[in-house]
């Protein structure tokens, strides 16, 4: 009995995740010095809404793929000057009030991924926008990197998740 308690429960490291953790971490930092390289916030907006599905279906917990995300979106206003968590509560009040009404209302079928980088930059724009008005620090403008940061990321996520949702 001890045998399978102990083979339930067993937990395995994947080193893909930690390869790709790495190389998320370290591309961070490099599109923190070169500002034509995307800044990924759209990507991981699409990958949380498809584990937040993948988890209503499954009735699974969450596991290190969400939390890797927080961290990872954490790390992202960070290193490019945001506000501390601004894209946590941009990814929440984006989620609760707008995802789902966009899955079903919208008839755009495999373009939804791309409608939620665009809403993904819009969101964390907005939040971003109040902050730096409340603290009176200098506003942040859309520049030509957020288009192409849009543009790529909009590619990407129509490559990745265009039949996830």
């Amino acid at each position: 009995m001890k045998n399978s308690a102990l083979k339930t429960n067993n937990i395995k490291f994947n080193y893909s995740y930690a390869f790709l953790g790495i190389f998320f971490i370290l591309y961070q930092i490099l599109s923190s010095v070169f500002v034509y390289l995307p800044i990924l916030y759209g990507l991981f907006f699409c990958y949380m809404i498809y584990l937040i599905g993948e988890k209503e279906k499954t009735l699974y917990k969450f596991d290190f793929r969400w939390y890797f995300s927080l961290f990872y979106l954490a790390f992202i206003d960070i290193t490019h000057n945001y506000f501390i968590f601004s894209s946590w509560l941009a990814f929440f009040i984006f989620y609760y009030v707008c995802a789902d009404w966009i899955k079903m209302n919208l008839k755009i079928g495999k373009l939804i991924p791309v409608c939620f980088v665009i809403c993904a930059y819009v969101f964390i724009y907005i939040v971003d926008f109040i902050f730096s008005y409340s603290e009176n620090e200098d506003i942040k403008f859309f520049g030509l990197e957020y288009f192409i940061s849009i543009i790529v990321e909009s590619i990407l996520s129509y490559v990745f998740f265009k039949d996830k949702f």
